[in-house]
C-alpha cells in the first residue's frame, strides 16, 4: 500500500544574474589586447594562444588570468553537453581562482563566475524538469548541477537540485549528501528538508535521521503540509505507529474533508490491524475522492484482512454453531470487499489505458512480465496492465474462498498465477 502525499513541491527556474560585459578598454599589455579584440570577433582560440603567451611573459597577470576564464566560459557555453564542458569549467575556475588570489575582490571575477554558475543551472533545471524520468536526462542534468557546484560550491541551490535529480534518477543514497549540504549551508528550505527526509526514508536504513530531518523541518516550517505529511508517511513506514495515528489525528482535526489525510490515516489503522478504524476512514476518503484506485483497494483490503481474521478464529473453534456463525461472517466480508477491490482494478486499467496483451502474463512472485510464448521474461520490467496484478491477486483470493470458480479464473490469470 501507499501513502500519498497531498500536493507536490515545485521548483522555479533560476534566471542568469549577470551578463558578460561587452567590449573592454586597452591593457598595458599588447597580447591581452590583442585577446580583447578576437574575443569581439568571437575567435576564442586566438584569444586563449594571445592569453596564454601573456600569461608564459608573467604567469602572475591578473587580468590575462580573468579574461582568460571569461573565454573558456565563452567556449563552454557553446557546449550543448554538461560532461563535455566539465573540462572547460575546471580549466576556467582554475583561472579564476588564480586571478582572485592575485587581486582579492575583483568584479570582473565575480561577473564570470556567477554567469557560469548560472549558465549551469539554466542548464540543468530543464533537463530535470522535462525528463520525464528518463536517465539519459537526468544523467546530464545531474552532470550540470555538478559543474553548478564546482563554480559556486556554497550556493545551496546547487546542491539541493542536484538531490533531487539523483532522486528522480532512482539514486537515494547519492541525493542525501547533497540535501544535507543544502540545508547545512542555511539555504535549504521546506523541500530540502522534506526531499532529505524521503531519500533518507528510501535507502530503508536511515528511518530514525530521516524523522529527525523532517521533524526539524516541520519545526521550522510547520505551515507547510506536504512536509507535514511526509513526517506522517515516515511515522508509518518506520513502524511509529502511536505516533502516525496521534499526528493523524491532530491534522484532520485541523483539515476533516482532506481525502489524502483520511486515506493515509485509514492505512496506517489498516497496517495497525485496526480495521474497522480503518473502514471509517477509508470510508470516508472514497465519499471525498471516490475515483482514487488506491482508496478503493485499501477498503477492499481492510475487509479482506477482516475476513482473515475472523478465519482464524473459524480455524480454531470446535463448537459447530459458532463455526456456521464465523462462516456466515466471514463469507460477509469478502463479499463486502468485492466490489472495492473490482473498482480498483477498473480505475487502475482506465488510469493506465491498457488493454492487457494475451501473448503476456504478469509474474506476481517476480513482479515481472512474462512472454508465455518462450516462457521467458520479457526484456522490459512489466508489462501490459502488470499494475493491477496485485488487485487480481487480492480478487483472486476473495473469489476462491467464495467458491466462485469462473471468477477466480479469471483473477487468476491477470495476476499471473500458474494454476497448474
Amino acid at each position: 500500500m501507499r501513502l500519498l502525499s497531498p500536493t507536490h513541491f515545485l521548483v522555479a527556474l533560476v534566471v542568469a544574474a549577470a551578463l558578460l560585459g561587452g567590449a573592454d578598454g586597452c591593457s598595458s599589455d599588447p597580447n591581452v589586447t590583442s585577446a580583447k579584440l578576437y574575443i569581439q570577433q568571437e575567435d576564442y582560440t586566438a584569444a586563449l594562444t594571445s592569453l596564454e603567451t601573456a600569461l608564459a611573459e608573467n604567469p602572475d597577470n591578473a587580468e590575462a588570468l580573468a579574461l582568460k576564464g571569461r573565454v573558456l566560459h565563452l567556449q563552454a557555453k557553446n557546449i550543448a553537453n554538461p560532461m563535455d564542458r566539465h573540462p572547460l569549467v575546471e580549466q576556467m575556475m582554475a583561472a579564476l581562482n588564480r586571478a582572485d588570489a592575485l587581486e582579492p575582490g575583483d568584479a570582473e571575477v565575480a561577473v564570470i563566475r556567477h554567469s557560469a554558475w548560472a549558465d549551469e543551472m539554466n542548464s540543468g533545471m530543464p533537463l530535470y524538469h522535462e525528463s520525464g524520468g528518463n536517465e539519459e536526462s537526468l544523467t546530464q542534468a545531474i552532470q550540470a548541477f555538478e559543474n553548478a557546484i564546482y563554480i559556486q560550491p556554497d550556493s545551496s541551490y546547487g546542491h539541493y537540485y542536484l538531490g533531487l535529480a539523483h532522486l528522480a534518477n532512482g539514486n537515494a543514497d547519492d541525493a542525501i549528501a547533497p540535501f544535507e549540504t543544502a540545508i547545512a549551508s542555511g539555504g535549504g528550505d521546506a523541500g530540502a528538508y522534506l526531499y532529505c527526509g524521503r531519500a533518507l526514508l528510501a535507502t530503508g536504513s536511515n528511518g530514525s535521521r530521516a524523522l529527525e530531518v523532517l521533524e526539524e523541518g516541520a519545526g521550522l516550517y510547520p505551515d507547510d503540509e506536504p512536509l507535514r505529511a511526509e513526517l506522517l508517511n515516515a511515522y508509518a513506514a518506520t513502524g511509529q505507529t502511536d505516533r502516525a495515528l496521534a499526528a493523524y489525528e491532530d491534522a484532520i482535526a485541523r483539515d476533516p474533508d482532506s481525502a489524502v489525510l483520511r486515506y493515509n490515516y485509514g492505512s496506517t489503522l489498516l497496517q495497525a490491524e485496526r480495521f474497522d478504524d480503518a473502514i471509517i476512514q477509508l470510508e470516508r476518503a472514497i465519499a471525498l475522492e471516490p475515483d482514487n484506485a488506491n482508496t478503493q483497494y485499501n477498503m477492499g483490503a481492510a475487509y479482506q484482512n477482516k475476513a482473515t481474521a475472523v478465519n482464524a478464529q473459524l480455524i480454531e473453534t470446535d463448537d459447530d454453531a459458532e463455526a456456521r456463525r464465523l462462516r456466515t461472517e466471514r463469507d460477509g466480508l469478502l463479499e463486502q470487499a468485492l466490489p472495492y477491490l473490482s473498482n480498483a482494478r477498473q480505475l487502475t486499467e482506465r488510469t493506465l489505458s491498457c488493454t492487457p496483451d494475451p501473448r503476456y502474463h504478469y509474474d506476481a512472485s517476480t513482479q515481472r512480465c512474462r512472454d508465455t510464448e518462450t516462457d521467458q521474461f520479457a526484456p522490459n520490467a512489466s508489462c501490459p496492465c502488470s499494475e493491477v496484478g496485485d488487485i487480481c491477486h487480492a480478487l483472486f483470493q476473495v473469489y476462491a474462498q467464495l467458491g466462485r470458480t469462473t471468477e477466480a479464473e479469471e483473477a487468476s490469470e491477470c495476476a499471473g498465477l500458474d494454476m497448474n
